[in-house]
């Protein structure tokens, strides 16, 4: 069960990513906290250089669907975030969740083999056994902006096997290990997430656009039928045929008209391509 994995991460991990080729220049354990991303903001302010981690082993404050309370034991999710300090143009800002979710679904296929790994737009990470299967939930992001930096949260699934959930997760959500039909190391997936980060960071500092071919092609919302809640606005459905440069998705509605979406909750009301 995850729960096995409780502690920090080894050692020798933490000095490979500070001492080692890794673009992590600090971090910081903690084994209980609010959010990640306030301790995370809290560093931004005291002025933590580009890219300062934070890690959890247990997020107190995490909230699910429609504002209900869900923390996942100790030692069964990967919970980080990453001070960022971003020099792209700000209209490029807004690609930084599509760019985060990216990484996080490059480093986790290698730990599930035979599983499909996808994206919901715009950052929420999927897996599936096969067509024959529902696309099920393992991580979502946050980005969120502070003075001077941009904070980027991650809550991941690693390891969920035998832990009980709400009824409103259970259907949709899962854990890699869960995917993998054995046990995940999340030091590991850890590792591999700051390394692909770190890469596509770096690229996306001098082509703000250019990760975005690899984000469609991993986009399991593209193509599908779709129904998103938007703030304050009627739920728009119809189906996702785009994702701009901007990191709007396009959705057709059923009157032919194409309306670019730059924020809600969607949901795929029939199976994605």
């Amino acid at each position: 069960m995850g729960a096995g994995m409780s502690g920090p991460p080894p050692a020798e991990l933490l000095r490979s990513l500070l001492d080692g080729p890794s673009r992590i220049a600090g971090a910081e354990w903690h084994a209980r906290v609010g959010s990640t991303n306030v301790v995370a903001a809290t560093a931004a302010a005291r002025g933590a250089p580009e890219i300062h981690l934070v890690l959890a082993d247990e997020q107190t404050a995490g909230r699910g669907r429609q504002g209900r309370a869900w923390q996942a034991p100790p030692g069964t999710s990967l919970m980080l975030s990453l001070v960022t300090r971003p020099t792209v143009a700000a209209e490029h800002l807004t690609l930084l969740p599509l760019l985060t979710g990216l990484a996080l679904a490059e480093a986790a296929g290698p730990h599930v083999p035979g599983v499909e790994v996808a994206l919901k737009w715009p950052n929420d990470l999927l897996v599936r056994a096969g067509r024959a299967h529902a696309w099920r939930k393992a991580a979502g992001i946050l980005v969120e902006a502070v003075p001077g930096a941009a904070i980027v949260g991650l809550g991941c699934n690693v390891d969920w096997r035998g832990v009980e959930r709400p009824p409103e997760l259970a259907a949709r959500a899962t854990s890699l290990a869960e995917a993998a039909g054995g046990p995940v190391d999340r030091w590991r997936v850890l590792a591999g997430f700051v390394g692909v980060f770190g890469r596509r960071y770096e690229a996306w500092q001098g082509q703000p656009v250019g990760f975005l071919d690899a984000y469609r092609s991993r986009c399991a919302t593209l193509g599908s039928g779709v129904r998103v809640e938007r703030p304050r606005r009627d739920a728009l459905q119809g189906r996702a045929v785009a994702v701009d440069d901007g990191g709007a998705l396009h959705v057709r509605d059923a009157a032919g008209e194409t309306v670019a979406v730059t924020a809600g909750d969607v949901v795929h009301v029939r199976p994605p391509r």
